[in-house]
């Protein structure tokens, strides 16, 4: 049969309308939903199929509307479109922002330059100039056996016979140190410190007819420990000597020439006081000195440090109508490459007067008396190990109020002990031994040794001392021991457990003459105070 153009086009109708009702007529639930669908038509009849047939033609293939698959296409090309669109404008942004950056670099830069001058004169005024630091000293103590005897550390007391095992933790320094160099022709230090004080309701007198009120029980204080001020160019600039071209004058509250010294040279100050300070010295003192190393070709042969103060301590008002002088001188035989290397030979001596000297009763007051101090050393420092050996020697250089200083007698204090163990006949002993006339003299060795390829050390010292020899027997002659190992954990911090010790060694006995009378005491050997501690020290 001939095909006319009119059977044709009903047959392309035909075709289209079968594409249009397939894509419109909802697949069942067992259609496999969202798949391609590929075409077939006869052409001679023009039907359409969905499979291949006889005398077909492949018309092509189609997806229907709304199914999965032209979905994710769509969503495809859109998602792809705009992830380009996104790329391109982040790419925009960046190179914005990268322009933005160098010229805000440049203009930092610029400033920075203009800046500089100022800055760098700002920091060697001040950052270069001034430092700032602080030292702590802590400690956890147990008495075993409590007894009367001066303070083992600044501001550490416990309570006498009859409190064994006793314990406390303590603060017993704390520093701010503020150092200021302005020029180098001139330093200034000043050292707030804190300490614990312990003072009495009644007043002090002063001369004839004058005192002073206490307001001290219950505060808890900070006093000045250092303030003084340092010229450091005199012998380098004024009195051109190049051996002392380090030395100094120095003015205010400054260390004592003997006591920071000595602590330097054994190291180990915040577990024990050396030997004269325990006894009586005050390690602050307030006037005027000299000190320095003496130096040829860049090596110390002597350091000294003299100089002349108040008669009273750095804790005390000035009453005495007198000052003291004081110095220390130290050679190195052989040399040494700093201050305390090698073997070195010292001695120091100090002499002044009693504080209670006020110029309207210092020719009659019988406590006038002029007290001394001196000291011998020999002492060697290694780079693992140290050693020193002391000799002491003293005149009116230990009191009382030395002796009961760590803890004493309640009659020291105007408060009469009772009951059948009281001190009231103890504490009159000991005012007649220590009078105006006594002599001191003591022995001490110190010592550190590192313990190779480990971060702790072993530390000691002891102290033989006679607080006045001029008795035959007396019961306050004394030993000290501060025997420890100390844990370096780094160089901020350290903390060492030790033993100490105050051992009267005399056996007990009844009677002591004082004179031409002798006085019945009872007990006049005093207990020994034992303690352990745990120590602990940082400095910044």
């Amino acid at each position: 049969m001939r095909r006319t153009k009119p059977m044709i086009a009903l047959s392309a109708l035909a075709a289209a309308l079968t594409l249009l009702s397939v894509a419109i007529t909802p697949l069942t639930a067992s259609a496999d939903e969202g798949r391609a669908v590929t075409l077939y038509a006869d052409q001679s009849t023009g039907q359409v199929f969905m499979k291949p047939c006889r005398r077909c033609v492949r018309l092509g293939t189609y997806v229907p509307a709304g199914s999965t698959a032209e979905i994710e296409r769509k969503v495809e090309m859109k998602t792809r479109a705009q992830l380009e669109a996104d790329h391109a404008q982040m790419q925009a942004e960046l190179q914005n922002k990268q322009l933005q950056q160098q010229q805000w670099n440049a203009e930092m830069a610029k400033q920075v330059s203009e800046i500089q001058p100022f800055a760098r004169e700002f920091g060697d005024r001040w950052f270069k100039k001034i430092s700032v630091g602080t030292l702590i000293y802590g400690d956890y103590g147990y008495w075993t056996h409590a007894g009367f005897g001066p303070q083992f550390l600044t501001q550490q007391n416990w309570p006498g016979p009859g409190n064994n095992s006793f314990s406390s933790f303590n603060i017993t320094r704390a520093y701010l140190d503020f150092k200021f160099t302005p020029v180098d022709d001139i330093s200034a230090r000043v050292t707030p410190n804190v300490y614990a004080a312990v003072g009495t309701a009644s007043g002090d007198t002063v001369g004839k007819n004058s005192g002073y009120a206490s307001s001290l029980d219950g505060n808890l204080n900070y006093r000045l420990k250092y303030a003084y001020i340092d010229y450091n160019t005199f012998f380098k600039k004024i009195f051109k000597v190049a051996p002392m071209s380090e030395d100094k004058i120095t003015f205010g509250q400054e260390q004592n020439p003997l006591v920071d010294w000595e602590e330097n040279l054994w190291g180990f100050r915040y577990t024990a006081l050396v030997p004269w300070n325990y006894t009586s010295l005050s390690s602050t003192q307030v006037g005027i000195s000299m000190k320095g190393p003496i130096k040829f070709h860049e090596t110390q042969y002597a350091d000294y440090d003299f100089g002349v103060f108040d008669d009273a301590s750095f804790h005390a008002i000035e009453q005495s109508a007198y000052k003291q002088v004081m110095g220390r001188i130290t050679v190195n035989p052989f040399g040494a490459h700093s201050r305390y290397d090698g073997l070195g030979i010292t001695g120091f001596y100090d002499y002044g007067y009693s504080n209670k000297c006020t110029p309207d009763v210092n020719f009659k007051n019988t406590s006038c008396a002029h007290l001394a101090r001196a000291a011998a050393l020999v002492h060697y420092t290694a780079e693992s190990w140290g050693v020193i050996g002391e000799w002491d020697y003293g005149h009116n250089a230990f009191t009382p109020g030395n002796l009961f200083s760590g803890s004493g007698p309640s009659d020291a204090i105007g408060v009469p002990s009772t009951g059948p163990s009281n001190f009231v006949a103890y504490n009159k002993m000991v005012g007649n031994i220590l009078n105006t006339q006594s002599v001191q003299m003591g022995a001490d060795l110190l010592g550190h040794w590192d313990i190779p390829h480990t971060p702790f050390t072993a530390f000691g010292l002891l102290q033989w001392f006679q607080p006045n020899t001029r008795k035959s027997k007396d019961p306050l002659d004394f030993t000290r021991y501060d025997l420890g190992v100390q844990w370096l954990i780094n160089k901020y911090l350290r903390v060492a457990i030790d033993s100490q010790a105050i051992q009267y060694y005399h056996s007990q006995f009844d009677n002591v003459g004082t004179g031409p009378k002798h006085v019945v005491t009872p007990f006049s050997v005093a207990r020994d105070t034992h303690a352990f501690f745990l120590h602990m020290e940082f400095r910044y």
